[in-house]
């Protein structure tokens, strides 16, 4: 039996306004549908945006480990590869929607890498998706970068790095996943001069918030959809 089709599709920030016509038309012809949830998480903000397409494939939510412990997560993400694989190996074609876009930070490369080793030459189109860092500065109205200046994405700020985190001028610095080390980066930032900061948290969904200022920022409770924007004159 030919194996099914894979897509992966970035679905963007979490409203389904956001999706391109392509990653519409895809969520809703597939035979399985896969979501991501994390491991804390009440409710899945994926399987929100596909369920409001009211596709006529199966849903499958699956979790992904938020463990300090490598070990832990990889045996998780091992484990929704082969879910995916068993669909595929069936003849289903499956999509696999994710936050964001598909190839950028994404949970989706992790079990991309895993199904090309058990389906060798497996049938793939990925769709690409608004990122959280483009929603961040549409909503504000603000440019992310122009002319020569420098864009930097730093996927998951320690509190560890605060010392030797630089911000080069001329440049704007993505910080993402910033929610559990905030204090440090916040106190990171009080220091630096001329600079300037925004922060964005459930971007393009209900309850979002942007600011500007330290002080507030610092006040938030730890969110983990959000993100800091800052630029260096």
């Amino acid at each position: 039996m030919k194996p099914g089709k894979l897509y992966g599709v970035g679905i963007g920030p979490g409203d389904p306004r956001y999706l391109t016509l392509r990653a519409a038309d895809v969520l809703r012809s597939v035979d399985v549908i896969f979501t991501v949830i994390s491991q804390n998480a009440s409710s899945s903000v994926s399987r929100s945006v596909v369920e409001s397409l009211e596709p006529r494939g199966e849903i499958h939510l699956q979790i992904f480990s938020m463990s300090r412990d490598k070990a832990v997560r990889a045996a998780q993400v091992q484990a929704n590869a082969d879910a995916i694989i068993t669909e595929l190996k069936a003849g289903r074609d499956c999509a696999f929607a994710t936050l964001g876009d598909a190839m950028t930070y994404s949970t989706f490369g992790y079990v991309l890498e895993i199904i090309r080793e058990a389906i060798p030459g497996v049938e793939l189109e990925i769709v690409p998706g608004i990122t959280s860092f483009a929603t961040l500065t549409a909503k504000a109205g603000t440019v992310l970068v122009e002319n020569g200046e420098q864009l930097r994405v730093i996927p998951s700020f320690k509190s560890e790095m605060a010392e030797t985190l630089d911000f080069p001028k001329g440049s704007t610095t993505i910080l993402l996943k910033t929610y559990r080390s905030r204090k440090a980066l916040v106190e990171r930032l009080r220091r630096e001069e001329n600079v300037e900061i925004l922060y964005g948290e459930h971007l393009a969904m209900e309850g979002q918030t942007l600011l500007t200022d330290l002080d507030a920022v610092a006040d938030r409770p730890e969110e983990y959809l959000s993100l800091i924007m800052v630029k260096k004159q």
